[in-house]
């Protein structure tokens, strides 16, 4: 089948499944497909099992947490269990998940940021395979976003460095997969496996600003130049204390670093405040909390945006 344009889900941090993960993409479908043309959603490839990543590190943390509750004295009663213990499973994987993918730990081989890159990579080649070098839209949730920001930066350091001497070229951080990687090594094309297919990038719930708000000069990746040419839509929610806006980084930005790769999250992103409800149950029950962190993508104007481009 002829395709037009794919769509790829990436999920944020957390306890998650394959299986979960899959019905959380049938159920996006099936919302986009209550606002297209069936022949418009037709043209348009979206995998069924997305970017996903959390199994690299799930059975670290769930060894962990049973640990913790046979060893560590947390399993003391019903109600903990049913309460605080949730709330602390939650922190184990979600915060492990934040640190294993994005910080540094010099522990030999097993890199999880490495592990993550390489399924984006993977998901690529896979529409590449299915359906040559169409444009593509990327909808990424929490964690995911700062794991596909990493993916983009790195991607395109590697991409700049193929046209600079050896002692021009930029650092990339050494677990990425585009690492020593020789220019043109693979038969499907370098620009698109690292992105420049990408026509728009949807960030919900996202947490950029957790990872990068300690640094001096903070930069993001370049949408407009370099042949990049997508939009970045950023939604976030005030009751989302995981999701935040991006264009204030600006203020780390330093203009005067000329030399440097990246630019102004204010030109980069535009935000977009949502109060996000899965439905009617949604905004009783998580739209006006935290929970609303797990909303976004039954959200009616998400959803609306994202169905404009796909």
């Amino acid at each position: 089948m002829n395709y037009e344009s794919a769509l790829l889900c990436m999920h944020g941090m957390g306890n998650l499944t394959k299986g979960e993960f899959e019905a959380d993409i049938a159920k996006v479908k099936q919302n986009l497909a209550e606002r297209l043309p069936a022949n418009k959603l037709s043209n348009t490839y979206i995998p069924a099992a997305g970017i996903f990543y959390s199994d690299i590190t799930q059975g670290q943390e769930d060894k962990i947490w049973e640990a913790m509750t046979t060893q560590g004295g947390l399993d003391t009663g019903w109600i903990r269990r049913n309460t605080i213990n949730l709330i602390r499973r939650f922190i184990i994987s979600g915060l492990s998940d934040a640190t294993a993918f994005t910080g540094f730990n010099d522990s030999g081989a097993y890199l999880p940021y490495r592990d993550a890159q390489q399924r984006i990579y993977d998901a690529l080649k896979d529409v590449h395979k299915v359906c040559g070098e169409i444009p593509i839209v990327i909808i990424s949730q929490s964690l995911g976003c700062q794991i596909m920001s990493n993916y983009l930066w790195d991607a395109q350091l590697y991409l700049r460095n193929a046209t600079l001497p050896e002692n021009k070229r930029f650092p990339i951080d050494r677990r990425s997969i585009w690492y020593d990687r020789p220019y043109a090594s693979d038969v499907i094309r370098d620009e698109f496996l690292c992105l420049q297919s990408l026509k728009t990038w949807f960030t919900t719930g996202c947490n950029i600003p957790i990872f990068v708000s300690g640094f001096k000069d903070v930069r993001a990746v370049h949408n407009n130049r370099d042949g990049y040419n997508f939009n970045w839509f950023n939604y976030f929610d005030y009751d989302d204390v995981l999701g935040y806006p991006l264009t204030p980084l600006n203020v780390l930005f330093n203009p005067g670093n000329t030399a440097g790769h990246g630019q102004s999250y204010a030109n980069a992103a535009t935000d977009i405040q949502v109060n996000a409800n899965d439905g009617i149950w949604g905004t009783i029950t998580s739209s006006w909390n935290p929970m609303s962190h797990t909303q976004y993508w039954g959200d009616n104007t998400v959803l609306e945006a994202l169905a404009s481009r796909v």
